[in-house]
């Protein structure tokens, strides 16, 4: 699933990650890379050092589980030197992840699995950057945690964590519409369901009323939010709605808009529709008269998990093809 429009960046530390790839030499399975231990062996103030640690865990496929194993005993000793260390290191590395998430390009659920390394102090982090945000950590960038939490936070919190994301959700004079509109899906995940409820009615009433463009932006929204709560059934037939509205009222949609129903029918089960859905997209995606900032970039069609079905069709390639023939011709495509 594409990416929604730029977000600001969440690495508020003054961090800068650098290379995120695979390192030229891992050191031996379950052995910290040795930025880890330079870190932890340091007065842990330097950033810098911090930053290499990082990254170093970054890089490692098994680097979250190799600072979760050591992070949760240390947790046991809190004013111990290297639990701080220990503390820093995983607050840097949880936001890191989400940093490298997001510029992925990407969304999709499980995600943010890998956290599950680090619990409980990702999903306690996480909680507290958005109930209690410290200083450092702007409310502006709240919204971009709830992925991470519908990951880790599969069901309802505690009481007290209950309580406080549905009074932010609720709070419309002083939260933003897209935070409450995120706590709302959650808030949904876990059993709350009046909030996002009542937003899908108002959606439903907009869509029926009013022009067509504005129709089409109701039905666009609602089918994305219907894809947020995994009702696939619901937001393919939102999709089909907007399709035959968008060929009414002879408007041109946007290659997401293909994209995007492309996953939707991929993630039911139905390849054909799935495929189809694609192929529009890919037509867009070729089309000179479609501005280069609406189209998607091909990494999306080759690694988006959400698409995994379609790409094991054999007539995903020709789809491929017809949406990047730069590439199948020669060209570097995008």
């Amino acid at each position: 699933m594409p990416l929604r429009p730029a977000r600001a960046s969440l690495l508020l530390l003054g961090a800068a990650l650098g290379a995120q790839g695979s390192p030229a030499q891992n050191p031996p399975a379950g052995e910290p890379p040795a930025a880890v231990a330079a870190w932890l062996a340091s007065d842990q103030v330097d950033e810098a050092l911090l930053d290499k640690a990082t990254a170093a865990l970054l890089a490692r496929e098994d680097g979250l589980a190799l600072l979760g194993a050591r992070l949760r005993p240390a947790l046991a000793t809190p004013a111990a030197k290297e639990t701080k260390g220990l503390i820093a290191l995983a607050t840097r590395t949880v936001l890191g992840f989400l940093e490298r998430a997001q510029k992925s390009g990407m969304v999709f659920r499980g995600q943010y699995d890998p956290l599950q390394a680090l619990q409980p102090f990702a999903g306690d982090l996480l909680f507290r950057l958005l109930l209690d945000p410290p200083d450092w950590f702007p409310h502006t960038h709240r919204s971009e945690l709830v992925p991470a939490l519908r990951d880790l936070q599969k069901g309802a919190p505690d009481a007290a964590r209950l309580a406080a994301v549905s009074e932010i959700a609720r709070n419309a004079d002083l939260e933003p519409a897209a935070l409450r509109t995120a706590l709302s899906c959650l808030l949904w995940q876990w059993g709350r369901k009046e909030l996002l409820a009542a937003r899908f009615e108002e959606l439903r009433r907009a869509s029926a009323e009013g022009d067509a463009e504005d129709r089409i932006g109701a039905l666009r929204e609602l089918a994305r939010l219907q894809y947020e709560v995994a009702d696939y059934d619901r937001a393919t037939a939102t999709h089909a709605a907007l399709v035959v509205l968008a060929d009414h009222a002879h408007l041109r949609l946007q290659p997401s808009d293909w994209y995007w129903g492309a996953c939707w029918f991929a993630l039911k089960g139905d390849c054909d529709r799935g495929l189809q859905a694609l192929d529009r997209c890919a037509e867009l995606q070729a089309a000179a008269d479609v501005d280069e900032s609406h189209k998607l970039p091909r990494k999306l069609f080759e690694s988006d998990p959400e698409l995994a079905r379609l790409r094991a069709d054999p007539r995903f390639a020709r789809v491929l093809a017809r949406a990047f023939p730069e590439a199948a011709g020669g060209g570097k495509g995008r």
